[in-house]
Parts: structure tokens; sequence; C-alpha cells
């Protein structure tokens, strides 16, 4: 029988979700699909945001005698579909995908509301309610619709739709937390 080992280490989140976005860990094909809702997402983040720890990862290291199938995690970019992965991730793919969605991916989230109806959202952090330790960490996490406003009725109360609109509502892009230059 083969030796088995396992290995117990902390990596940081931007590392994890670098492998993630080229490729080098990917899921298998079993996995089902990515499912977290608005709420989760927000949730999510707040304890993210507050370094509460959000379960473990568990991989496979790839190249052993059985080769599951593998594919992307959702949203990651179709440019790496044919990178052959170093690690397949058997458990906590919801979270390392949201994650992902959140914070790394330049793009628009496709998620639901509680109601299960399909909602589009960009996610902001708004520094003002984050900073003020009265204030419940996931009431500052905010998710606007595809167009970054937000309505009451059919009136416009927020928007976010411009960086210099960002900047006078103290409002950060979740997607900006890893890419803090243009450049990324």
């Amino acid at each position: 029988m083969a030796r088995v080992s396992f290995d117990s280490t902390k990596k940081p989140l931007e590392e994890l979700l670098k492998q993630a976005h080229v490729g080098i860990i990917q899921l298998p094909d079993f996995q089902r699909s990515w499912v977290w809702k608005d709420d989760g997402l927000r949730a999510l983040l707040a304890s993210v945001s507050r370094s509460f720890p959000v379960g473990t990862l568990m991989t496979l290291q790839t190249g052993g005698e059985v080769n599951f199938k593998h594919r992307l995690i959702e949203g990651a970019p179709g440019e790496y579909r044919s990178a052959k992965p170093d690690f397949l991730l058997l458990d906590g793919q919801q979270r390392i995908t949201s994650l992902y969605q959140l914070t790394f991916r330049q793009d628009v989230i496709h998620t639901r509301d509680v109601r299960k109806h399909a909602i589009e959202r960009w996610y902001y952090i708004n520094m003002n309610q984050a900073l003020d330790p009265s204030v419940d960490r996931e009431a500052a996490i905010v998710g606007v619709r595809k167009d970054k406003t937000e309505l009451r009725g059919f009136e416009i109360v927020q928007d976010l739709s411009t960086p210099e609109f960002e900047y006078e509502n103290c409002m950060f892009p979740a997607n900006k937390v890893f890419h803090l230059t243009s450049g990324r």
C-alpha cells in the first residue's frame, strides 16, 4: 500500500485565490455547482473582514493512480481551462468560490436573493460603518445592482457607478481587496 501523508499548513487567502484563478487549484468534476446566495456572501465577507475563522479546506494532490476529471472554479477565466491542476479542492469549494467571486474576480456576481430569484450584484464595504464599533460588520457589507446603483421604488438612492462616486460615498469595492493597482 502506498504511503499516505497529510499536511496541515496555513496559506494566505490571496495565494489560494491566485492558484484558483490560474487553475493550479481546481474542482473534481463530481463537485456540485456553486450555490451561495446574497445573504451568505455578505456574511462570509463580514466574517473574513473581522479575521474570523471560516473553516478549513481539504485538497487532494493530483498525479496519483486515480485521475479525476477536473474543472475550474466558477468565474475563473476560461483561458486556464486546459491547465492541469496540482490540487483538487475536495472540501471548501463553496467558500473558496464565494471568496474568489467577492474579492478576486473583476465582474458582476450572479447569485440569488433570499427568495431564490436570480440577481446580479457588486459588493462593497461601507468604510464608515465598518470602522464604527457600534455597527454590526455584516451591515457594512452592501450589494448593489449590476449598474452599481441602489433603488428605492424608482428613485436612485445611491450611485456607485464611477470610482469618484465610490470614493465620495466611502464605499470600498470588495473585488479590489487583492487588486490594489489598476494594472492587475
